[in-house]
């Protein structure tokens, strides 16, 4: 149950992992189970999904758009029904490594050639070890490209390290010889050889064909290679003599240069790429490895680190672009334009692990590029640059406030409080324009469900409230008192009114008796319906409004739309894309247990998005019932997680690729949610505060964290008479001011803390949900050092 995401050759479960190994924008290159690259979307040309392929529907479905299309496509669902391999869509590029033992056979380093391979992910990292009884070397593979969070620059390089590790394990010396090669048929690249410092390697010269763009690929091993010829494709040679027990690291670095990535403004082609990463090898694969160890230092369950991490490979897919210096991203990969409002508000993982992208977006997209007068934001400027979403305009507000807390200081705050004040205005006026200036809104409201809805929409007005609690607490740190009372005085009307959409048990819609056939959820059970507050958890605004309610709701959620199988159910509502077949579990989007949805509303086309089952809300709903707080409830959004887990489990399809319109979608990075709900984290950066409330194992917690300039391990153990608390900076520094932590049920008198040998003056005072340590002066605790905290 809680074996980290592993395949094996054994039971048939690597062929369909598909751990992306490439650098954040830089395209998309996976590789599979056993070790083998593939997919390789990093020439040019609009990705259509990780693998590009129609499947056949099924007999008596009903396909997208009420059967406009006759066949699942990938942005229906293609790639979930018939998960891609490197034997169905053979890769563009050959590339490949083999050994041969002096006297003995050859072995390639894929699925056939070994008795024993198994698969582990530790990602960034994906392990793969091989054994044969017909070998006496071992090998241990690491994949990765250099990722280190917070370091944009050093995260987002075209190249993929394939590392090999191999062990002697026989009693006898061993001679090796250890081939790389890369190739690149159809496009007549051209060689050259290439001289790097402590590093072999050659380019590949790539000229452009089609819509494909020029550029080089390059394969360089760090260390002394010797070139070679091989059938496959030209390729490098490492030989070596083993004794008994001994290992030898090798080293391979794939690097890739073409015109179209922003990449290529820093490096001229794939040989600087190269030299770069060899020059710096020892740097970026300690630091890629020293994230990968901080992540997996936890006392909470390795699945569950696992599912709330995978997503965060979306970063390293063709999903993510620059446009010069201006981050842009799909929905999924080639789905969805402009780094749409509404779903990437969901992603959570992004701006914790790189701060700076978010903040680029609000600043450099939203407010610089496309803002209206009116203070709107087109949820998809590249499509239409005047159509606002209401959840992608609450969305912008919180990211806002989000960013604000993660970052170092004020400074983005107070260039984009103007900015900022006009999208929060912008609802405000939208609330006052329509049936009633009463903290709800009304109206026209176009949402992630790709529709106008109408009345007032639980979801929406959910979300307003959070908006307006984020609103009025950046017009506090900015000192705009009157902007700070007009979002405390509509807040209060909302908070208030919102109970009118709820029915005894959960919130509806209410709809607009003047628009009888518009599309919505009226009565229904719907998953989002207290969005809102899984905001207000994730940048600590607190109760946004009844917690009986809310939690009543989220229970009614899990009564009426959590299913062990949907299989049946699809059976009977034939209409609905495929992010979840026979035998899969899931949350359903909506559903009607009190009737209430009119056979007008059926017909259109948007209506099949009810009968899906899609992660990225699943992990919004997850996490906020892990936030709750509430045992029952808690369980209940760990089942949803593992239930996400297993209908990704790599016996079944790739463990790394949630999808919903495409492949890798970004709304599937709110899974970090529920890692930050787990934690109880809290985080404000200008401030230097920083707080810890774990609903897993408080007794004895260990987990990592991210901050603005630094990331580490936290770790609590309490006791009888105590609590004991060590935040411990791994890289980077952490700026401190005051710390929240929850004793539980302790009576605290003192508080003792220590950052190193040196004993800090404190003030302890009791908060809500604890207390909070406030340090005399603040601290900048850097890397290897670690603040202390003991509380009697």
């Amino acid at each position: 149950m809680d074996a980290a995401i592993r395949g094996s050759k054994s039971d048939d479960t690597l062929k369909y992992i598909g751990m992306p190994v490439g650098g954040i924008a830089c395209g998309s290159v996976v590789m599979d189970g056993s070790g083998q690259l593939y997919v390789w979307d990093i020439f040019g040309g609009q990705p259509k999904g990780l693998i590009n392929q129609d499947v056949k529907l099924p007999d008596g479905y009903i396909g997208f758009k009420n059967g406009l299309r006759k066949t699942i496509r990938v942005h229906d669902g293609a790639n979930f029904m018939n998960p891609p391999t490197v034997e169905k869509f053979p890769p563009p590029v050959k590339s490949g490594f083999s050994l041969r033992v002096a006297g003995g056979s050859e072995f390639a380093i894929g699925p056939d050639d070994w008795e024993t391979i198994e698969f582990v992910g530790q990602w960034p990292i994906g392990k793969v070890s091989y054994e044969d009884s017909k070998s006496p070397v071992r090998i241990q593979l690491e994949a990765y490209s250099p990722f280190i969070p917070l370091n944009v620059e050093d995260s987002k390089l075209p190249a993929t390290v394939m590392a090999y590790t191999l062990v002697n394990e026989s009693s006898q010396p061993v001679s090796i010889e250890f081939d790389g090669w890369l190739d690149l048929p159809g496009r007549n690249a051209s060689l050259q050889a290439e001289s790097y410092d402590q590093a072999t390697g050659f380019l590949l010269k790539v000229p452009s064909s089609g819509k494909k763009s020029g550029g080089s690929m390059g394969l360089t091993v760090v260390g002394d290679a010797k070139p070679i010829q091989k059938e496959s494709g030209n390729g490098l040679r490492v030989t070596a003599q083993l004794a008994p027990g001994e290992s030898k690291a090798i080293p391979f670095i794939i690097s890739w240069h073409f015109g179209h990535h922003a990449y290529a403004k820093k490096f001229g082609n794939a040989a600087a790429v190269s030299q770069y990463v060899s020059s710096n090898f020892t740097s970026l694969s300690s630091q890629t490895r020293l994230w990968a160890a901080t992540w997996n230092d936890t006392s909470l369950p390795q699945w569950f680190m696992d599912r709330a991490m995978a997503s965060a490979s979306t970063m390293q897919t063709a999903n993510l672009q620059f446009a010069g210096d201006r981050f842009w991203a799909w929905e999924g990969i080639g789905a969805g334009p402009g780094t749409c409002t509404h779903v990437w508000a969901y992603a959570q993982t992004m701006a914790r692990l790189f701060p700076s992208l978010e903040r680029n977006l609000r600043e450099v997209t939203d407010f610089g590029l496309y803002q209206l007068p009116d203070g709107g934001i087109p949820f998809r400027p590249s499509n239409n640059k005047t159509k606002v979403a209401i959840d992608g305009q609450c969305g912008t507000v919180l990211r806002s406030y989000r960013e604000h807390l993660m970052s170092a200081d004020d400074e983005f705050l107070n260039r984009n409080w103007p900015s900022i004040k006009k999208a929060v205005n912008y609802l405000i006026e939208f609330d006052k324009n329509d049936d009633a200036y009463d903290g709800l809104l009304d109206g026209e409201q176009h949402n992630t469900l790709d529709a106008e809805w109408y009345g007032k929409v639980h979801v929406l007005c959910s979300l307003y409230l959070a908006a307006l609690r984020a609103g009025e607490e950046m017009a506090i740190d900015c000192d705009d008192a009157d902007f700070q009372k007009l979002c405390r005085d509509t807040y209060e009307m909302g908070r208030k009114n919102i109970e009118k959409l709820y029915n005894g048990e959960y919130y509806i819609q209410i709809e607009d008796p003047k628009h009888p056939n518009a599309i919505g959820v009226g009565p229904g059970v719907y998953i989002d319906q207290v969005y809102g507050q899984f905001w207000a958890n994730q940048v600590g605004l607190g109760r946004l409004y009844r917690a009986e309610h809310i939690r009543s709701a989220l229970n009614a959620i899990w009564k009426y739309n959590y299913l062990t199988d949907v299989g049946p159910f699809r059976e009977v509502f034939k209409k609905g894309r495929f992010y979840a077949w026979k035998g899969d579990g899931g949350v359903l989007m909506c559903t009607w247990p009190n009737g209430g949805i009119t056979e007008v509303q059926r017909e259109f086309w948007t209506f099949g998005y009810f009968n899906e089952v899609m992660s990225g809300f699943e992990h919004q709903l997850a996490a906020h019932m892990i936030a709750e707080g509430d045992p029952e409830l808690l369980i209940k959004g760990l089942a949803i997680m593992r239930t996400i887990h297993d209908r990704y489990a790599a016996s079944k399809r790739n463990p790394y690729n949630e999808i919903e319109f495409s492949d890798f979608y970004a709304r599937a990075m709110a899974s970090y949610g529920s890692f930050l709900a787990a934690c109880g984290f809290e985080y404000d950066g200008p401030d230097g505060v920083i707080g810890f409330d774990p609903v897993i194992g408080p007794e004895n917690f260990r987990a990592p964290f991210t901050a603005a300039e630094g990331w580490g391990t936290y770790h609590q153990t309490i006791g009888n008479q105590s609590m004991k608390a060590e935040l411990g900076v791994n890289w980077g520094s952490v700026k401190l001011h005051a710390i929240n932590l929850n004793p539980r049920d302790l009576t605290i008198k003192q508080a003792t803390v220590t950052l190193g040998d040196k004993h800090m003056k404190t003030k302890l005072l009791k908060n809500q949900n604890g207390v909070t340590i406030t340090l005399a002066e603040p601290v900048s605790i850097t890397a290897g050092q670690g603040l202390a905290v003991e509380l009697r």
